[in-house]
């Protein structure tokens, strides 16, 4: 098995690999069909690559629920049949698989101060849209850290993130996920829908991965209609 043909089909859709391990007890990866999973391969975005293709997509188009976790379904259960993997996705639950802990054991990420985790190359313009289980052992490549990664929030003296929020949603307490739903219902046309979380923004790291206009829209306007619906868990 290639893995650089894995890569390859999944460049294809703007996705890129977010690394990969091999599986050990305790990891909480599913059977592939009946055998163990021996190694669990992470997809996703980097910035605004995969915009263009989901945004040119059916499930953009059709105006159903769930675009996004659709596409993204389709994507990896078709790379899956390829290389007879098993799809994982982080959405579905409960319950919910430890994408973030594969994460973090398949890349150099680190907890923000805003509370999603944070690349030391994308900053916090990333996402897993899935992972590939497979039943056999394939080399994967070790966690890449920048020679700057260490410690990147605490380094940041200045802080940028918790000031330019205007709900003051976010402080070195933690995020008030309330008081960021309530000011982006009261101003649908507002600087946060239309451009993005101001906070996320403001953060200098992974700066030329910021989501484009459209792509950071399409996920505040999801988050909206999930809280107003009562689907996003705090």
């Amino acid at each position: 098995m290639s893995l650089d043909l894995i890569i390859a089909a999944a460049a294809g859709h703007g996705l890129v690999l977010r690394g990969g391990f091999a599986v050990e007890a305790g990891d909480d990866v599913p059977d592939v069909g009946e055998a163990p999973a021996r190694c669990l391969l992470l997809f996703g975005n980097a910035g605004s690559a995969m915009w263009e293709a989901f945004s040119a997509s059916k499930e953009y188009r059709d105006r159903r629920p769930d675009p996004l976790n659709r596409w993204s379904r389709r994507i990896g259960e078709q790379l899956a049949g390829q290389w007879s993997a098993r799809a994982l996705f982080p959405f579905g639950g409960p319950p919910h698989l430890p994408f973030l802990r594969w994460g973090k054991k398949a890349e150099a990420l680190q907890n923000s101060q805003l509370g999603m985790l944070i690349h030391p190359r994308f900053g916090l313009w990333h996402a897993y849209r899935f992972a590939l289980a497979l039943a056999q052992p394939i080399d994967t490549p070790a966690p890449a850290a920048a020679p700057d990664s260490a410690d990147i929030c605490r380094r940041c003296r200045a802080k940028p993130c918790l000031h330019p929020c205007p709900a003051n949603a976010f402080s070195e307490s933690g995020y008030d996920v309330q008081s960021c739903f309530r000011h982006l219902a009261a101003h649908p046309g507002g600087r946060c829908m239309t451009e993005g979380c101001q906070a996320r923004l403001a953060c200098p790291q992974g700066a030329a991965y910021r989501y484009h206009p459209p792509h950071a829209a399409f996920h505040m306007s999801a988050f909206v209609a999930a809280m107003a619906a009562g689907e996003f868990a705090e």
